[in-house]
């Protein structure tokens, strides 16, 4: 007799959960006026979470290095949403010798990304969508050498700026959470890096570059 109670009970419970759910179809686009979400760089399959590309720099005698940070986009329309990425870093290191010589290095970056997409029909919980990206970068460095009692100061300093189409979609396969991929087919200019030392500047070569820029796998956490 138990047994059969909790049978019924549980059959009830399914039943009505059926119910409730019958018309459930999966998740659908969170693309509305009003909609925002934090965005992630991701790395499939091993759980890695990282900031989001936002610029690159000219870096004196060195590759050009790119700059990462913070994502959120925002939907200003039922099919416009705009995502800003913000990058800001600063650092510095010491280190002191036993005859009195001393070192001393120290680095900032600053960089503001924007995009704006213009979000198509979606299919079932893939939201297709087109927009434009814009960039911009600065990074300086600078390096103090104390030998003897004298003080070599060196100062690096290098910018970019970038702009592109974006071709992307976001695959909302969970409530809250959405997976997407991005195309950025654009140009980048990357300013002459500078090397200062005294009152002697020495340039670097400027850079450009046209085509397609990035692809990444971006995981948008819905608030």
């Amino acid at each position: 007799m138990k047994s059969l109670l909790i049978f019924l009970a549980f059959a009830t419970m399914q039943l009505g959960f059926a119910q409730v759910n019958s018309n459930y179809d999966g998740p659908k686009p969170e693309v509305r006026q009003g909609s925002k979400s934090f965005v992630f760089m991701y790395t499939p399959f091993q759980s890695n979470f990282n900031p989001v590309y936002v610029s690159s720099v000219s870096v004196f005698e060195k590759d050009q290095m790119d700059l990462f940070g913070a994502g959120f986009r925002y939907f200003f329309t039922n099919e416009i949403g705009v995502t800003l990425g913000l990058n800001f870093g600063t650092g510095s290191t010491e280190q002191e010798f036993s005859n009195g010589d001393k070192e001393e290095n120290s680095a900032s970056s600053l960089g503001i990304a924007v995009d704006a997409n213009y979000h198509l029909k979606a299919l079932y919980g893939v939201s297709p969508y087109v927009g434009i990206n814009v960039n911009y970068g600065t990074y300086s460095s600078e390096n103090k050498v104390t030998d003897e009692g004298t003080t070599t100061t060196t100062e690096f300093s290098g910018n970019g700026f970038g702009a592109g189409i974006n071709f992307g979609f976001d695959w909302y396969f969970t409530e809250g959470l959405s997976l997407g991929g991005k195309y950025t087919l654009g140009f980048r200019s990357l300013g002459k890096p500078e090397q200062t030392v005294g009152p002697t500047t020495v340039e670097g070569q400027s850079s450009s570059f046209f085509g397609i820029g990035s692809a990444s796998v971006i995981l948008n956490v819905h608030l």
